[in-house]
């Protein structure tokens, strides 16, 4: 046999016995959804081996078949199947990463997310694979923080990223607010102090040195919450404003705050600034959304 006719043979082979084992989902009305029909990856790998880059490609198509196809949870929970394959048959694939893991996630009518540990998975074995990959670490921060609410880890994903060549300069910014989210203050305002120091351009330096302030505040804040909250525990009711915290000895004296206002109690008994229309931990996941 000659070596062309034994390669055409290989691939023959090689692209029915994919086409067999991956075939798109199956639907049935009366039997609900059923997953897609993939081969066991040592099969593929094993078979596959001579045209590894075709049948890798083969499979990636039908990624992006699935992702055009889907329209339920279920269908969408299907991409990550077929991603994770290609992943696995070629971890270097950087696309993949990303165009699925966006994909993945599911939103229902009631507002409620599904696939989001698919998604959040598959974006955790980009990192593994591409570490300085600074679009990847916004996508699994924005999953982190907003559907997990792993703030901490969100933030020093983040923090990582902003040292990168090419990062957003939003990153140290929005990095500090994830940390004040986790109530990491210490952290935030250690990343924050050295970013106001290091600086060259004053606008930079004036940003976090503001934000050294705003984290401060934020802390006091907290406290104030905490002190509501045992206020509310014990007596049943709200208190009528941060004086009362301090005669009933839940706060030791009047918090001061840094950016010059004054600290009072909103209608829902939650510490705010006269300084500061938002709190900073508001801003932490508007921030995450409006990021590209």
């Amino acid at each position: 046999m000659s070596s062309r006719l034994l390669w055409s043979s290989v691939l023959a082979v090689s692209l029915t016995l994919c086409a067999a084992f991956a075939a798109p989902p199956r639907r049935s009305s009366r039997q609900g959804h059923l997953p897609p029909l993939l081969p066991r990856l040592e099969v593929v790998r094993a078979v596959g081996a001579p045209i590894h880059h075709l049948v890798t490609d083969y499979f990636w198509i039908q990624t992006i078949q699935a992702v055009g196809k889907a329209s339920t949870r279920h269908e969408y929970r299907d991409i990550y199947d077929y991603a994770d394959m290609v992943t696995e048959l070629d971890p270097k694939f950087r696309q993949v990463y990303v165009f699925a893991g966006v994909a993945i996630p599911f939103t229902g009518r009631n507002g409620k997310w599904f696939n989001t540990e698919e998604s959040t998975r598959l974006l955790e074995k980009g990192l593994r694979n591409f570490p300085d990959y600074v679009y990847l670490r916004i996508i699994l921060a924005y999953n982190l923080s907003t559907f997990h609410q792993q703030y901490e880890r969100a933030a020093k994903i983040l923090e990582e990223a902003s040292k990168l060549p090419d990062a957003p300069e939003y990153l140290p910014g929005l990095a500090t607010r994830l940390h004040a989210q986790a109530g990491n203050f210490d952290a935030g305002l250690e990343l924050a102090r050295s970013l106001a120091e290091s600086s060259d351009e004053p606008e930079t330096r004036e940003l976090f040195e503001r934000r050294v302030m705003e984290l401060e505040l934020e802390r006091e804040l907290s406290r104030v919450d905490a002190a509501v909250q045992a206020y509310r525990q014990r007596e049943g009711r709200l208190p009528s404003g941060v004086q009362a915290l301090v005669d009933a000895g839940d706060l030791p004296r009047l918090p001061e705050d840094p950016l010059g206002g004054v600290i009072q109690l909103d209608a829902e008994g939650r510490g705010h600034s006269t300084a500061q229309e938002k709190r900073l931990t508001d801003f932490a996941r508007t921030s995450m959304e409006e990021s590209p």
